[in-house]
């Protein structure tokens, strides 16, 4: 008799611990990378590799490499294209942003400088309301001189503005 209420305990024991784990698995993949964000994400990148996902409660984030080139690329949690970001050299600047760094910042040196690409039809578009242009795509380079780090915005036609000090 005693073996077969050992037996109960251990058969009932391990069930409530199989639907503890399953509950705790599922609770874990619920709180992962949205699937329109990953049919987005395949969609625009067939050909990326070493993807890894990162999930905040403000977006979805996705690092990668393609054609050897390290991207990441932000979706807003219903899963939305937002923009893709990606370190490039110095030398992709504008010539006219590059001339006007030399002039007002001659005594800092580029660190680095990230591509942000906003997901629009159209480069860039004005604004009659405001009077301002706005761009898809944007530069930010980090300068550094011997006790001084700061950012910088570039837009595609050679605008520099500071941004800010860091």
């Amino acid at each position: 008799m005693k073996k077969i209420l050992y037996f109960t305990l251990l058969v009932v024991g391990l069930s409530v611990k199989g639907y503890a784990d399953d509950k705790i698995k599922s609770e874990k993949k619920d709180a992962g990378v949205s699937y329109f964000a990953q049919n987005n994400f395949l969609s625009k990148y067939q050909n990326a590799q070493d993807v890894n996902w990162t999930v905040t409660p403000e977006f979805q984030k996705a690092s990668f490499s393609l054609e050897g080139v390290k991207m990441a690329a932000f979706f807003d949690i219903n899963g939305d294209f937002i923009a893709t970001t990606q370190y490039v050299d110095a030398s992709k600047l504008p010539a006219r942003s590059k001339s006007r760094i030399q002039k007002l910042y001659k005594e800092y040196k580029i660190e680095e400088v990230v591509r942000y690409d906003l997901d629009a039809a159209d480069e860039s578009h004005f604004d009659l309301l405001t009077g301002k242009r706005f761009y898809n795509t944007v530069y930010f380079a980090s300068l550094k001189n011997s006790d001084q780090k700061m950012v910088l915005k570039i837009t595609p036609d050679g605008e520099v503005s500071f941004l800010k000090e860091l």
